[in-house]
């Protein structure tokens, strides 16, 4: 074809025609560019038109729904953290009843007598070696942080351990004092005293008639047990132990770690009172051994599976 300069025969000019370039849409405003033949010559001119994009986003009930799902999702995975934290605290206070088992056997094998404190297995590294041994993971205490000092009238220590405040409270009330069993009453307060912090409680410092008593079990007798996993009553007991019911763990002579469930009927006068029932159910059965409330005797559910008998 011939071409003279920029013109070219009209027979073969092109028709003019519109579209819009991409990549340069700004705002609701496109370009939209023009070009073609005019006169013989190329041009290309464009303008600026509004054009409405549609944008593409989440609706209302779509947001619901999907804030609807993570919530329950993040309910089912709460429960279940919380479930497995449970089941690794029992976990871990098993194996601590078991250490404490252990060395009591060690120190009554050592010395000829039972430890009549958990301060006397801390004494000597081969007895008990790890303190902490002696803490339950469920105790509210090893959780607390301490108040700052002068804060609220404190003076800046934590609250006691289950077992530091509830263990004293196993002795009878009103019952008599009797003759000590070390050489004075100075020597029985020394081995009796505890300096440890502990959340177990224990039958170590009972009397020697109620200790005698309590290992004619045998081996299935009790040396520890925490009620800490089972559920707080609400309101205040007789006895400090008495607020605590449900699931028990009790390490018994031969190390094993046994689970009871121990219930308590209040009486006339509030939870743990001489007129109420305890009642304690072994994993065999629904069956339980219900037994009355005594104040003025030992807590024998916690270490037997009922009172033992009298001694022979």
């Amino acid at each position: 074809m011939k071409r003279v300069g920029n013109r070219i025969p009209p027979a073969i000019v092109p028709a003019v025609r519109d579209h819009d370039v991409k990549g340069h849409r700004t705002g609701f405003e496109a370009y939209t560019v023009r070009e073609g033949w005019e006169n013989g010559k190329c041009r290309v001119w464009g303008g600026m038109h509004p054009t409405r994009l549609t944008r593409g986003g989440f609706t209302l009930v779509e947001l619901l729904t999907v804030i609807a799902i993570i919530a329950v999702l993040a309910t089912l995975l709460s429960s279940g953290l919380g479930g497995a934290r449970t089941r690794s605290q029992e976990v871990v206070c098993r194996g601590n009843l078991r250490q404490v088992a252990v060395a009591a056997e060690i120190y009554h094998d050592d010395t000829g007598r039972r430890p009549r404190s958990y301060t006397r297995l801390t004494t000597r590294p081969g007895w008990l070696s790890n303190p902490r041994s002696l803490l339950c993971p469920a105790d509210p205490a090893g959780k607390e942080k301490p108040p700052m000092k002068g804060t609220n009238g404190t003076n800046g220590t934590r609250l006691p351990f289950w077992g530091n405040r509830v263990n004293p409270t196993q002795e009878p009330m009103g019952g008599r004092i009797g003759v000590p069993e070390e050489n004075s009453w100075e020597a029985e307060i020394r081995e009796t005293t505890e300096t440890v912090s502990f959340s177990y409680l224990h039958p170590l410092g009972w009397r020697r008639e109620a200790w005698l008593r309590l290992i004619q079990a045998g081996n299935q007798s009790g040396v520890s047990a925490c009620q800490l996993h089972g559920m707080r009553i609400p309101g205040e007991a007789r006895r400090a132990y008495a607020q605590f019911e449900g699931q028990t763990l009790r390490v018994q002579r031969d190390g094993a770690v046994v689970n009871r469930k121990i219930f308590r009927t209040p009486g006339g006068g509030g939870v743990g009172t001489a007129n109420g029932e305890v009642s304690t159910f072994l994993p065999t059965g629904d069956n339980a051994l219900s037994v009355p409330s005594d104040n003025e005797d030992y807590p024998w559910e916690f270490y037997a599976d009922g009172p033992p008998p009298p001694l022979r």
